[in-house]
């Protein structure tokens, strides 16, 4: 597998924050303090705190989630390993995309667990690798398909509420069609065998979830952790409570806002209660309404007593936002590191203030990889055009008119006519102007009217030479549309799926040598 490694910033295609982050750059520490490499890591390990009770409840919680699961010996031994005192974690979470979602998800999980071991051999400490599953998210049109080989497989669902709660209705019309869509390959056979197994109908998407990354990662010794737990929700109850009396969210994130706007779009604004409440097909925000507290879409009413009465005997119906889903997870986890994504980057810069008012630790934010793979024949065919991989990521029509010209029999570019017209009609206005001062609005018309002309006539020209150079333009549209199909990265879109039915699962581990958080550059793999 050869790698090409292209500086983020020389894509074009991420974010001020997100170069900012990985160049340590001054404005950004501000937010985010520890930064993104080892000594960020040996930093946040040095002050990470966890309670002993936190701990016993974290393993009982995840030995209970994995009931029925014929768990691998490298989870069995973390988990055995998370009742050390001195254990920590490294962090990922995502939604429940069907059949791991696209191909960044998966690449999440492989710097997760390659962050983990470098982590366990830098602190000499033992680092467990987690999967969050962001199961108590309610927006099903964002998981309800996948992209294989092209082709758009959608599951219909069934009802509202916590994705991770649905029960997987009708899903084995998906799966054969995952099935054929993927089509063969060394380890087709055994990816039949697993999506048959993982995703049936009497099973819900967090527990098929679980299932099919365990059976993918579980031998790397990835934890996975669906937070939609009453007893882990006891260990948040502080914060719901302390959300619920001094809104605390809304203080801390909208100071953290008047300062990122400097530089940086805001993500999102905080509410002013950020939990939601959970009941049978609903995940409903809660709202304050005069001296009581409401849950809409028609959810029960209370009085602030009521409520943190009803917390305190049901945790497990109340939800955090996208805000407090990283206390959450920092609260139950003993985390030194969190792996995300550019979108949540911009989440976790607005933090700061809040686990700091909640006296919870922040841990490091290390930005996912971010790759694309290209054939080895299309490659050479870039470099052939004397174009290399930076190339890739310079917008397709002007690169493909800059060569179209360069490449031409009959030059096109009609720049040195323009200054003659352009000297010509300098010289009509200065005579017409002398003749009649109020010629001077027809002279400059006619000026317009012919570089008009004349810009029709270039135009005309280069769709010509473009027809004259039709191999080069299809050869630049193959290409580049395969690395980014409809525009996009194809790691945003496709499925990972085919290429582990044709390249067989070691392809995973393929991945894991050369997807490295700590590498601040775009990886663009060479596949044969």
């Amino acid at each position: 597998m050869e790698v090409h490694r292209i500086p983020y910033a020389d894509t074009g295609r991420f974010s001020a924050a997100v170069l900012d982050h990985l160049s340590s750059a001054p404005f950004i520490r501000e937010f985010l303090p520890l930064s993104p490499d080892l000594a960020g890591i040996r930093a946040a390990a040095a002050s990470r705190t966890f309670p002993s009770a936190h701990r016993a409840t974290l393993v009982t919680a995840l030995e209970r989630q994995y009931t029925g699961v014929a768990i691998h010996p490298a989870v069995r031994s973390n988990l055995e390993r998370l009742r050390h005192e001195l254990t920590l974690t490294v962090t990922t979470g995502h939604q429940l995309c069907l059949f791991t979602g696209p191909l960044y998800v998966p690449y999440k999980v492989l710097n997760t667990i390659r962050l983990a071991i470098d982590a366990e051999k830098a602190l000499g400490r033992a680092v467990v690798p987690v999967f969050w599953m962001a199961s108590e998210d309610h927006d099903a049109a964002e998981i309800d398909h996948a992209v294989v080989n092209g082709q758009v497989i959608q599951w219909p669902g069934n009802g509202g509420g916590p994705v991770g709660r649905m029960l997987l209705s009708g899903i084995t019309k998906q799966v054969e069609e995952v099935v054929k869509a993927m089509g063969p390959g060394v380890d087709a056979a055994r990816l039949t065998d697993l999506l048959r197994t993982c995703y049936t109908e009497d099973k819900t998407l967090a527990e098929a979830t679980r299932l099919f990354i365990h059976a993918l990662f579980g031998h790397h010794g990835l934890v996975i952790v669906d937070g939609d737990d009453p007893e882990l929700k006891r260990l948040f109850l502080p914060v719901i409570q302390e959300e619920l009396i001094n809104q605390v969210a809304q203080r801390t994130v909208s100071y953290a806002n008047d300062r990122i706007k400097e530089r940086y779009p805001i993500q999102a604004h905080a509410r002013e209660i950020n939990l939601f409440h959970l009941r049978p097909g609903h995940r409903s925000r809660i709202v304050t309404d005069g001296d009581h507290y409401q849950a809409l879409d028609g959810g029960p009413r209370w009085t602030l007593d009521e409520l943190l009465v009803q917390t305190q005997l049901r945790p497990q119906d109340f939800s955090p936002n996208v805000l407090l889903r990283p206390i959450y997870q920092e609260t139950i986890l003993p985390n030194i590191a969190y792996v995300g994504g550019g979108g949540e980057l911009a989440y976790w810069l607005q933090l700061r203030w809040l686990f700091q008012g909640l006296r919870v630790p922040m841990p490091v934010f290390f930005l996912r990889t971010s790759a694309g793979s290209i054939s080895a024949k299309h490659l050479r065919q870039w470099n052939e055009l004397g174009l290399n991989g930076t190339a890739l990521f310079a917008p397709l029509d002007p690169l493909r008119t800059k060569l179209v010209k360069e490449r031409t029999q009959h030059p096109v570019d009609l720049a040195q006519e323009r200054d003659r017209l352009m000297d010509v009609y300098r010289e009509i206005l200065q005579r017409a102007s002398s003749a009649d001062p109020t010629l001077k609005g027809a002279t400059e018309a006619r000026r317009a009217q012919a570089l008009r002309g004349l810009g029709r006539l270039e135009a005309a020209m280069l769709r010509a030479a473009k027809r004259d150079q039709e191999v080069l333009v299809r050869r630049m549209d193959a290409i580049h549309g395969a690395l980014f199909p409809n525009g996009g990265l194809h790691e945003r879109r496709d499925n990972i799926l085919p290429a582990l039915a044709s390249k067989g699962l070691l392809y995973l581990e393929r991945l894991l040598e050369v997807l490295d958080p700590m590498e601040p550059h775009f990886t663009l793999i060479v596949e044969d």
